[in-house]
């Protein structure tokens, strides 16, 4: 179970499933069963769901995703029911925890009007990010300009250059391209993990967290957040989140943009 910050509501579960021999189950028929545990009596399913496995760029490997909605915290089981090659399907299952709320914000919730480091703020790009291929479009504008701009965001928080699950740079190199698609409707923002990437010279003991961090709850990485136009946390996402997810995800919110202001779109 890939997923650390699951609370009430709709939330993107990833997770990952190996069979005996230690081998990575790779793109196989998966059938998702949510079940409250946190009650006594016989356990019904909440929610039976298709899982669809995300592949990882440049490897062989990649998790599965579902969006599981939960109404209560507790703890939840999710049973797994995976069809492969083999005559019979297999089963599996995992227990989580779900709190009442999330550490990091919610979606539905306005996003924390965040002054990250922009380039007109510091000496060099390397000042701001671990990417050894820069693209300056992404650290031009602050978060909270972001946000009063009126139209949605893309914000992402991850450390190409010390990743600790080797999909950070991945990460930015799909940003870099819906900039490159939506960039006249979009805001897109990286924030660099490390507050000091031009001082860590290969010693990760010299690197200070960016305070952002602990603005929006965020303990792992990467993590990506799609905003509407009000600054509002229309969806999120853990961990490594393919091309197609987020440009799906900002798609819908750029539709319920030019629903909701339809002259300030033309």
């Amino acid at each position: 179970l890939a997923s650390t910050d699951v609370s009430v509501g709709a939330n993107r579960i990833v997770f990952g499933l190996m069979d005996n021999q230690g081998g990575l189950l790779r793109d196989v028929d998966i059938e998702v069963s949510t079940f409250y545990l946190s009650q006594k009596g016989l356990l019904e399913p909440i929610e039976t769901l298709d899982a669809m496995f995300r592949r990882w760029p440049s490897s062989n490997g990649g998790v599965y995703t579902i969006t599981a909605a939960f109404d209560k915290p507790g703890e939840w089981g999710l049973a797994m029911k995976i069809v492969d090659s083999k005559p019979q399907p297999l089963f599996s299952s995992v227990a989580i925890q779900v709190s009442e709320f999330s550490k990091t914000p919610s979606v539905g919730s306005i996003a924390p009007s965040s002054i990250n480091k922009t380039t007109d703020k510091v000496a060099s790009i390397d000042h701001i990010t671990s990417d050894l291929q820069p693209d300056l479009d992404l650290y031009k504008i602050t978060i909270s300009e972001a946000i009063n701009s009126g139209i949605p965001s893309v914000v992402i928080f991850a450390t190409p250059a010390f990743c600790s699950t080797s999909t950070c740079g991945p990460q930015v190199k799909v940003l870099k391209m819906l900039k490159d698609t939506y960039s006249d409707i979009a805001n897109f923002i990286h924030v660099e993990v490390w507050d000091n990437p031009h001082e860590i010279d290969g010693n990760i003991a010299n690197g200070i967290l960016s305070p952002l961090l602990d603005e929006w709850g965020i303990q792992t990485e990467p993590w990506s957040f799609v905003l509407d136009g009000q600054g509002i946390v229309s969806s999120k996402f853990e961990g490594f989140a393919t091309e197609q997810e987020l440009s799906e995800a900002l798609k819908t919110t750029l539709f319920e943009t030019l629903i909701e202001n339809p002259k300030k779109q033309d």
